[in-house]
């Protein structure tokens, strides 16, 4: 009899452990964390686990690390009826990111379930993000900025400076530009990203390139500029010279030997703006007058005029030779006892020599001139 009972029993259990249960009876399972799937959690935070099964069960429980792998996190099952339940574990420095919960449930009787919850471990730091402008609210770029004395990066062309993962606590942020300094404290509380901005009152500058030329197209070298009535420098052997001045407009003025120009120009911040002169030089060049009679002789102690001024005597050899511009210009030879000769003459650049002709005067007629200005101061004194 007691054979029989036991097979009996055999039977059944078989029966329950090989027939498929049916899916309305089947195990499931649910888990979610005390801050919900995807809150965030802090190394050290105390994670509470929360479970909800349709029948009674074992669970076992694993930690999802952020590279994928697990560490199982119970080294028994629990075991739990129907409903609901809760465990927790404190969340250990195993990186930072993405972690979850991982949970295997399983019953002789109702079958397995699976669930699976992520959370995300922050690290105790937050970004800050450090902004440098002007008094008009422009970006400074290349200012420098320091982390409790401890020099970070310069401003961008944006004028930010981004500082990585700060931890909580207070901080001393430095920010130096041209010189100033300006000093800032912030408590960090809080993962997410912190703001600070520094203002900086600047004088906006530029730069103006003056170029010197002459009337020819050449460099000048050695020209004295004036920016704003104030002697700034001289161009150098290329015809330029370069200064740094404030935005806005200027006056500027250049100076050589006795000429000058000046141009009015408008600096913009960060650009270099060009003025463009030209020096109008005096080009001088030698030109030689030779006197000679209607013979061919050289006639010496002539009086020599280039444009009604007195360049000199002829020498032995009827020569005179002085310095003068180029262009058109009149030669007027005199000497007692010979004809005024007038020559028009075109002067160019380089050597230029001018030959004058003088011719006697009639000796006949000088001699009759005479005669009537002995009569005539005769006939005065009688």
């Amino acid at each position: 009899m007691k054979k029989i009972v036991l097979a009996v029993t055999i039977l059944v259990l078989c029966s329950l452990l090989c027939t498929q249960v049916p899916a309305q009876q089947q195990l499931t399972m649910t888990i979610w964390v005390d801050k919900g799937c995807g809150g965030e959690y802090f190394v050290g935070d105390m994670l509470t686990v929360n479970w909800s099964v349709s029948h009674g069960c074992e669970i076992t429980f694993w930690e999802v690390r952020p590279d994928g792998t697990r560490r199982k996190e119970t080294t028994q099952p629990v075991f739990t009826g129907a409903g609901e339940g809760s465990m927790g574990w404190t969340l250990k420095d195993e990186g930072y990111g993405r972690r979850g919960v991982y949970a295997e449930a399983f019953s002789p009787l109702w079958g397995r379930a699976t669930a699976q919850c992520e959370f995300y471990v922050r690290k105790k730091a937050a970004d800050i993000n450090v902004t440098v402008r002007d008094q008009d609210g422009e970006p400074i770029s290349g200012a420098n900025v320091s982390l409790n004395g401890t020099f970070v990066a310069s401003t961008d062309t944006s004028g930010n400076v981004i500082i990585p993962e700060v931890d909580f606590g207070e901080h001393t942020i430095t920010v130096q530009y041209e010189g100033e300094e300006q000093t800032s404290r912030m408590r960090i509380a809080s993962t997410q990203k912190q703001f600070i901005e520094f203002v900086f009152t600047v004088e906006k500058r530029g730069s103006i390139q003056v170029r010197v030329f002459s009337q020819k197209g050449d460099p000048i070298e050695n020209v004295d500029v004036y920016i704003d009535g104030f002697k700034e420098g001289l161009t150098s052997q290329d015809g330029t010279f370069t200064v740094s001045t404030a935005e806005g407009d200027h006056f500027v003025e250049v100076k050589y030997q006795d000429a000058q120009a000046s141009q009015r120009v408008t600096v913009v911040k960060n650009q270099t703006t060009f003025a463009d002169l030209t020096i109008y030089l005096e080009v001088y060049t030698t030109l030689s007058v030779f006197v000679k009679d209607d013979t061919g002789n050289a006639v010496a102690d002539a009086n020599v005029y280039l444009d009604t001024i007195f360049l000199g005597r002829t020498d032995s050899e009827g020569k005179v030779e002085e310095r003068t511009t180029p262009g058109p210009h009149t030669v007027r030879v005199e000497k007692q006892g010979y004809n005024p000769s007038t020559q028009n003459t075109q002067i160019e650049e380089g050597g230029n020599t001018v030959t004058v002709v003088i011719t006697a005067e009639d000796a006949a007629a000088y001699g009759i001139l005479a005669l009537l200005g002995f009569l005539y101061i005769l006939k005065r004194r009688h």
